[in-house]
Protein backbone atom coordinates (compact mmCIF):
# COMPACT_ATOMS: atom_id res chain seq x y z
CA UNK A 1 0.00 0.00 0.00
CA UNK A 2 1.13 3.52 -0.82
CA UNK A 3 0.54 6.62 1.28
CA UNK A 4 -0.95 9.46 -0.75
CA UNK A 5 0.37 13.00 -0.36
CA UNK A 6 -0.74 16.16 -2.13
CA UNK A 7 1.51 19.04 -3.12
CA UNK A 8 0.48 22.49 -1.86
CA UNK A 9 -0.57 23.51 -5.40
CA UNK A 10 -2.84 20.49 -5.84
CA UNK A 11 -5.91 22.15 -4.31
CA UNK A 12 -5.97 24.93 -6.89
CA UNK A 13 -5.94 22.46 -9.79
CA UNK A 14 -8.48 20.15 -8.14
CA UNK A 15 -10.83 23.04 -7.36
CA UNK A 16 -11.02 24.04 -11.04
CA UNK A 17 -12.26 20.63 -12.18
CA UNK A 18 -15.82 19.81 -13.15
CA UNK A 19 -17.66 18.06 -10.32
CA UNK A 20 -17.85 14.76 -12.22
CA UNK A 21 -14.08 14.59 -12.71
CA UNK A 22 -13.52 15.29 -9.00
CA UNK A 23 -15.85 12.39 -8.17
CA UNK A 24 -14.07 10.10 -10.61
CA UNK A 25 -10.69 10.99 -9.08
CA UNK A 26 -11.99 10.21 -5.59
CA UNK A 27 -13.28 6.83 -6.79
CA UNK A 28 -9.74 6.00 -7.99
CA UNK A 29 -8.05 6.56 -4.63
CA UNK A 30 -7.85 2.80 -4.05
CA UNK A 31 -6.05 2.38 -7.38
CA UNK A 32 -3.45 4.97 -6.38
CA UNK A 33 -2.97 3.33 -2.98
CA UNK A 34 -2.49 -0.19 -4.28
CA UNK A 35 -1.60 -0.50 -7.99
CA UNK A 36 2.10 -1.11 -8.78
CA UNK A 37 3.91 1.81 -10.35
CA UNK A 38 4.55 -0.04 -13.63
CA UNK A 39 0.79 0.01 -14.35
CA UNK A 40 0.95 3.79 -14.84
CA UNK A 41 2.33 5.59 -17.88
CA UNK A 42 5.48 7.67 -17.40
CA UNK A 43 5.60 11.23 -18.78
CA UNK A 44 7.74 11.88 -21.83
CA UNK A 45 10.77 14.12 -22.29
CA UNK A 46 12.58 12.92 -19.16
CA UNK A 47 9.96 14.35 -16.81
CA UNK A 48 9.74 12.56 -13.46
CA UNK A 49 5.94 12.30 -13.31
CA UNK A 50 3.73 9.31 -13.78
CA UNK A 51 0.48 9.99 -15.61
CA UNK A 52 -3.02 8.65 -15.19
CA UNK A 53 -5.94 9.61 -17.39
CA UNK A 54 -9.49 10.31 -16.32
CA UNK A 55 -11.32 10.89 -19.57
CA UNK A 56 -9.66 13.93 -21.18
CA UNK A 57 -7.99 14.93 -17.88
CA UNK A 58 -4.48 14.05 -16.72
CA UNK A 59 -3.21 13.32 -13.20
CA UNK A 60 0.53 13.81 -12.54
CA UNK A 61 2.21 12.23 -9.54
CA UNK A 62 5.58 10.97 -8.33
CA UNK A 63 5.93 7.52 -6.81
CA UNK A 64 8.67 6.82 -4.26
CA UNK A 65 9.19 3.07 -4.04
CA UNK A 66 11.43 3.25 -0.96
CA UNK A 67 8.98 5.14 1.24
CA UNK A 68 5.86 3.81 -0.55
CA UNK A 69 4.54 7.35 -1.00
CA UNK A 70 2.83 8.91 -3.98
CA UNK A 71 2.75 12.68 -4.19
CA UNK A 72 0.16 14.28 -6.48
CA UNK A 73 1.07 17.54 -8.20
CA UNK A 74 -1.41 18.21 -10.99
CA UNK A 75 -4.81 17.35 -12.39
CA UNK A 76 -6.31 19.11 -15.40
CA UNK A 77 -7.23 18.95 -19.07
CA UNK A 78 -4.67 18.21 -21.77
CA UNK A 79 -3.91 21.86 -22.57
CA UNK A 80 -3.26 22.66 -18.89
CA UNK A 81 -1.23 19.42 -18.60
CA UNK A 82 1.09 20.53 -21.40
CA UNK A 83 1.45 23.92 -19.76
CA UNK A 84 2.22 22.26 -16.40
CA UNK A 85 4.98 20.18 -18.02
CA UNK A 86 6.38 23.25 -19.78
CA UNK A 87 5.53 22.01 -23.25
CA UNK A 88 3.12 24.89 -23.92
CA UNK A 89 3.00 28.53 -22.86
Amino acid sequence: MYSLLFDEGWGAYFGELPREIRKRFKRRIGKYESFPTHTFRHAKHGVRYFIDEIGQYRVCFVSDEETKERTFYFIGDHKAYEKFLGMRK
